[in-house]
């Protein structure tokens, strides 16, 4: 089914379980923990205080992190962004002050581990084109990322996309025609 029958908003991912539209990333990595609960491993933690704890940290994510790395990549004066480069670093540095290692919450990948991997993987564009380093939010940082980078998981989301982008856009195209 067409993402706009199901998204309003026409973005994916999105979802129609039981005929009800489900949409957005996170809320629906919550929802298949919810609709699916013995499957295992699961991607929130099983205490009700560390489960709290990670919704925290994907809240910070959402309202502090992604919103500065769009800032930043989108700024177009030195000034700007630099000020934006700043506040990408206060919050990743508070973010990387957090984790237990190698993951977020130690040893298991956790949802807050999927919710920041896609930036991971695409912080070269800001290395590139606005300075950014990942040893100047912290070795923490540094030793996270690389180790969520290259987890397999991560990888393998990877090694399509670009395929999945342009197959996308065909059927979407040929789906308004």
């Amino acid at each position: 089914m067409y993402s706009k029958a199901i998204n309003p908003k026409g973005l994916v991912p999105a979802v129609e379980y039981k005929g009800k539209a489900i949409y957005e990333s996170l809320i629906l990595c919550e929802f298949f923990e919810d609709a699916f609960p013995d499957h295992k491993p699961s991607l929130l933690p099983s205490d009700p205080i560390d489960r709290a704890i990670a919704r925290l940290w994907l809240d910070h994510l959402s309202k502090i992190f992604v919103p500065a790395f769009h800032r930043l990549l989108q700024a177009q004066e030195a000034g700007k962004q630099h000020g934006a480069l700043q506040e990408l670093y206060e919050s990743l540095n508070k973010f990387a002050k957090n984790i237990q290692g190698p993951y977020f919450f130690g040893e298991n990948f956790s949802l807050v581990d999927a919710a920041i991997a896609p930036w991971i993987v695409r912080d070269y564009i800001i290395a590139e084109n606005r300075g950014y380093k990942r040893g100047d939010v912290s070795s923490n940082w540094v030793s996270y990322a690389g180790t969520v980078e290259v987890r397999d998981s991560v990888v393998k989301t990877q090694s399509v996309s670009l395929f999945l982008c342009l197959l996308c856009c065909i059927v979407i195209i040929f789906w308004e025609i």
